[in-house]
């Protein structure tokens, strides 16, 4: 079912977001605001990390966690940069860094929300069961204990960007701070998707393997069992309807007038890589077709979607089987988001993302139309190449999809979705490109049952920094949204350590040094110096939005790499009233369990919410889900209020592990989290 929204705007609203973009660019050192935080939500930064001598860290955040303990980590292994060898103006860019050098991948940290303050840590061992282990690329989700498996990631990313996948698995044990792994699996994965299960079993999806060829997936599912601390293996072969063996004769797309296209095709679908891959009420597993992709593999053209049911047989032997799912009206995308929808538990929501290329660069200026035909980049322009607006929704009940063309205030890829404990949603970073024309306003969405899609929006107020490829966004225990990351583009490291973020791509040698200016238009670029480059951070950081690319004076700088993180209140927090406090919690509960808890400034129509951990890389995050709790209010006096409430039964939606339990009153404000642990009884 395909349905065209039309997109309003207000007059005032647009003015004052012009007014402040025109601020930020000019003078901004504090964030500027557009609407009300009553209306439109309110930013604040987070200190940056610096290190004894009061030097800028260069934390950037690939892969971003939730923790049971209400901390943050970040893991990045050896991130995207390049190695930079440079005598003054001069500059060589070599592709990759040397991920043998523990100083390159030793890049984890942990952040606390609480004094907003970063702590570098420990990674994982550089090398591991005789191979090389890096974190960069790989898959992750909490275990029931509230570890974190990593599955995956980069076994050679360097040179020419031959990606091989890694075998290796690790765990990060969140209360003692350390990492310990259960193995290797069969085969590499660059790129991998896990999805939990309701009996604590991790399933493992895709990735590029590890062989010379670059673009072979890997065509097997590992489960990983934490009662056993077990890796299974289960290769997909010539299973029947499995979507490697399933032919593709033809596809269609929406194109931007919301007409049907359809093409012919002669070739085997394929489960992409960092798949969207979701639980469904019943227990089975929906494969959406949506993923990430890699130039150049083939674009994944395709309107089917497939539903994967995991078996276990008597003596414990694990096997899987498929069957065909309905068919999208558009074909599935890249670097778009996905979310379970938490108004109509077991849905599926797709919101924007890149269709007909793998090309996550076209768009910059830097290349032109085309790039020259003996450039590094000659093979990086996307014909026929659009970033969606859309919306689609897998229906549970009905097993069908729906399609909205214009859902969106503006195209948007690496765009992420939050789920927000009032059940709204929260759509945040990315660009109207993958890599260019940084978006600044989220974009809530509030259930609407009327509206096309179950929802209608509203750009929220605008934060101060580009977040690209390579952003992460969380739901805090204090309800506020945690924003870090952002790939413009690769960084470059030199030898001494230095990384570089004044860094463009060239169309004819393959990276450059930026040519900047504050002046567009009046004054010409000039390549920042060696020695002011320390200084050069410290004004970008206090002025982000001042400084121009020479070849581009119409949209503000948006560095290599973006080490600033910023927090988002959304308006929620900013409702009349104090806010809700939950006295006392339980430790865990178990699924259909009754407990109560007693709760400060309640309210008559308030509810209660489980919001489970997320976890984040590459626009997908692996573990938010809430559950709508049944609950019974009873008042007691003195602003007190008794309240029962009966824990979620379908483990399938809602796996067993950490869980942030919120109060919500009545007019949506929430109250501070409490940690519980959703168990088996």
């Amino acid at each position: 079912m395909i349905f065209k929204k039309q997109t309003y705007r207000i007059l005032l609203s647009t003015f004052l977001s012009f007014v402040f973009v025109v601020a930020i660019c000019i003078y901004s050192v504090k964030p500027a605001i557009a609407g009300t935080p009553e209306e439109m939500g309110k930013w604040e930064r987070v200190d940056l990390l610096r290190d004894l001598h009061g030097n800028i860290v260069p934390l950037q955040s690939v892969h971003t966690t939730l923790l049971p303990n209400g901390k943050v980590l970040i893991v990045n292994g050896s991130s995207n940069r390049n190695t930079l060898i440079r005598n003054g103006d001069n500059a060589k860019f070599d592709d990759g860094v040397n991920v043998g050098d523990a100083a390159v991948t030793n890049n984890t940290a942990l952040f606390d929300p609480k004094t907003g303050k970063f702590k570098i840590i420990n990674s994982p061992p550089a090398q591991q069961w005789g191979e090389s282990n890096d974190l960069f690329c790989s898959g992750h989700v909490h275990l029931p204990s509230g570890d974190l498996l990593f599955m995956g990631g980069s076994a050679r990313y360097y040179p020419g960007e031959k990606f091989a996948g890694s075998k290796q698995t690790n765990i990060y044990d969140w209360q003692n701070n350390t990492w310990k792994t259960p193995g290797l699996m069969h085969e590499g994965r660059w790129y991998p998707s896990p999805v939990p299960l309701a009996d604590g079993k991790v399933v493992i999806f895709s990735g590029l393997r590890d062989g010379a060829n670059f673009i072979a997936i890997n065509q097997e599912i590992d489960i990983y069992d934490p009662a056993t601390d077990k890796l299974h293996n289960i290769d997909l072969g010539y299973l029947d309807k499995n979507p490697f063996e399933t032919y593709i004769s033809e596809y269609q797309y929406i194109d931007a007038d919301g007409n049907t296209v359809v093409e012919t095709a002669d070739a085997y679908d394929f489960i992409d890589i960092y798949p969207r891959v979701f639980p469904t009420p019943d227990g089975k597993l929906l494969i959406t077709g949506d993923g990430t992709g890699k130039f150049p593999m083939d674009v994944h053209n395709s309107n089917q979607t497939y539903l994967m049911s995991v078996n276990e047989d008597p003596s414990g032997k694990l096997s899987v089987s498929f069957e065909l799912g309905p068919k999208r009206d558009d074909i599935s995308k890249v670097f778009g988001t996905a979310v379970p929808d938490p108004n109509d538990p077991g849905d599926v929501l797709l919101i924007g993302g890149i269709l007909n290329t793998n090309n996550i660069n076209f768009g910059k200026v830097q290349l032109g139309d085309f790039a020259d035909e003996n450039s590094q980049n000659s093979q990086l322009q996307a014909g026929g190449a659009r970033i969606a607006k859309s919306l689609e929704r897998w229906d549970s009940e009905t097993n069908t999809w729906e399609f909205i063309l214009d859902f969106l205030d503006k195209p948007r890829a690496m765009n992420t979705a939050v789920i927000l404990p009032n059940k709204e949603l929260l759509t945040i970073n990315g660009g109207e490109y993958a890599e260019y024309k940084q978006i600044y306003e989220p974009l809530l969405m509030k259930p609407n049952k009327t509206a096309p899609g179950g929802y209608e929006t509203k750009a929220m107020n605008p934060a101060e920094f580009p977040r690209l490829y390579h952003n992460s966004a969380l739901l805090l225990p204090d309800a506020r949204v945690f924003v870090i990351g952002g790939n413009a583009n690769r960084a470059a490291r030199q030898p001494n350590g230095t990384v570089h973020v004044d860094v463009v791509p060239d169309s004819q040698n393959y990276y450059a040094l930026a040519k900047l200016t504050k002046d567009p238009g009046q004054v010409p670029g000039a390549i920042i110096p060696e020695a002011d480059y320390p200084a050069f951070l410290e004004d970008y950081y206090q002025n982000p939005g001042s400084y121009f690319v020479e070849e581009d004076p119409n949209v503000p700088f948006a560095p290599a790499e973006v080490w600033q993180a910023e927090i988002f209140s959304p308006p929620y927090l900013f409702a009349p009233g104090s806010r809700p406090v939950i006295k006392g919690e339980p430790q865990t509960i178990k699924y259909g369990e009754t407990q109560l808890v007693t709760v400060e400034n309640a309210t008559t129509n308030g509810s209660m919410v489980l919001v489970k951990l997320g976890s984040i890389t590459h626009a997908f995050d692996y573990g938010q889900t809430l559950a709508d709790l049944e609950i019974k209010e009873t008042s007691q006096g003195m602003g007190l209020t008794d309240v029962t409430f009966t824990a979620p039964t379908n483990a399938n939606l809602y796996p067993p592990g950490y869980y942030m339990m919120f109060y919500v009153n009545d007019l949506g404000k929430p109250s501070t989290a409490k940690m519980v642990k959703l168990e088996a009884a």
